[in-house]
C-alpha cells in the first residue's frame, strides 16, 4: 500500500483509563487515521469524511459507548466496524457480532491476531465499495449487556482503575500485588483493603478469575493445546491450572475444549468469573 493512498480509518476512542492505546501507532503504519472532533457529532464527522472503516476502541465498555456503536452501525450499515476492548466477556462478544461488528479484538492484541486483522483490513478497505452493495441492513435485536458484566462496577473508586488496567495488561505474567498497588500510588496494605472493599474479593482472587476467563476464551479456539492455554493464561504449572480450572468451570480444560454442549450449558455462569 506504500505506493497508494492509504485507506482511511476513523478512530472512535471510547476508553476511560488514562493509559493510551498502542493500536493507533500500529494501525497508522498501514492506514490513515482520523479522529472525530470534539465539537461535532460522530455521525456528522462520518458523513463529512466518509471513512472506509470505523474503529471503536474500548477498554472498559460502558452502556453509552456501546449504544453509540449500535446507533452508528444502524445509521451507516455499509461501513464496517472493528471493535477493540480490554474487558472481554462472552455476552459482550455475542452482542458485538449481533450488532454486525465486522471484527472483535481483545487487548492486548497478540502479534498473530494483529497480523490477521491488518491483512483482512487491507483487503476489506480495497473492496469497500463492492462489499457495501452486498451488505445487509440489519437491526440488532439483542439488548446491550448488563454493565456489571462488561465494565468495572460504578462504585469502583477512580484510584483503583489503574489496578484493573494493570491486571488486564499483565495477567499472563507474574503479577505482584506490590506492583499493582504502586500503579495506584498506594502502599500494599491500603491497596488490599481498598480492593476488597470495592470488589468483595481479594486482589489475588480477582487475578485468578481473570486468568480463568481468558483460559475459557482460548479453549474455544481450535488447534490449541491445553498446556499452551495454561501458559498463555498466566499459569506456570499446567497441573495447578487444570485443578483450578475445574474448580471454576466444573470440568477439566480438555473436556471444556472439546465439549460444545457443555460450554453452552455452562452459559452465563462463566460470566461470573469476571466482575
Amino acid at each position: 500500500m506504500s505506493k497508494q493512498a492509504k485507506a482511511q480509518i476513523m478512530w472512535v476512542d471510547q476508553t476511560v483509563s488514562v493509559k493510551q492505546s498502542e493500536l493507533p501507532v500500529l494501525f497508522g503504519e498501514y492506514f490513515e487515521i482520523t479522529r472525530p472532533h470534539g465539537g461535532s457529532s460522530l455521525h456528522s464527522e462520518i458523513k463529512r469524511n466518509t471513512p472506509s472503516l470505523l474503529l471503536f476502541d474500548f477498554d472498559y465498555p460502558e452502556r453509552p459507548g456501546l449504544k453509540l456503536l449500535e446507533l452508528t452501525k444502524r445509521e451507516f450499515p455499509s461501513i464496517p466496524i472493528l471493535m477493540t476492548t480490554m474487558q472481554h466477556s462472552e455476552s459482550l462478544a455475542v452482542w458485538a457480532f449481533r450488532a454486525r461488528v465486522w471484527d472483535y479484538l481483545v487487548k492486548p492484541v497478540s502479534e498473530r491476531e494483529l497480523a490477521r486483522a491488518l491483512s483482512a483490513l487491507q483487503k476489506l478497505t480495497r473492496h469497500t465499495n463492492e462489499t457495501a452493495r452486498h451488505r445487509l441492513i440489519c437491526t440488532n435485536k439483542s439488548p446491550i449487556p448488563d454493565e456489571n458484566n462488561v465494565a468495572p462496577r460504578n462504585t469502583t473508586p477512580t484510584e483503583l482503575m489503574p489496578a484493573l488496567a494493570f491486571i488486564e495488561q499483565n495477567f499472563r505474567e507474574k503479577v505482584r500485588s506490590a506492583d499493582v498497588a504502586g500503579a495506584c500510588h498506594m502502599d500494599s496494605f491500603r491497596f488490599s483493603r481498598s480492593f476488597r472493599s470495592a470488589f468483595g474479593i481479594t486482589f489475588k482472587e480477582y487475578l485468578l478469575r481473570v486468568r480463568i476467563k481468558e483460559a475459557c476464551r482460548l479453549l474455544e479456539k481450535p488447534d490449541i493445546a491445553v498446556t499452551e492455554v495454561a501458559y498463555l493464561s498466566g499459569f506456570n504449572d499446567p497441573s495447578y491450572f487444570s485443578k483450578t480450572f475445574k474448580r471454576y468451570a466444573g470440568v477439566c480444560p480438555s473436556v471444556y475444549a472439546t465439549s460444545t454442549e457443555h460450554r453452552e450449558l455452562l452459559g452465563d455462569d462463566r460470566l461470573a468469573l469476571i466482575l
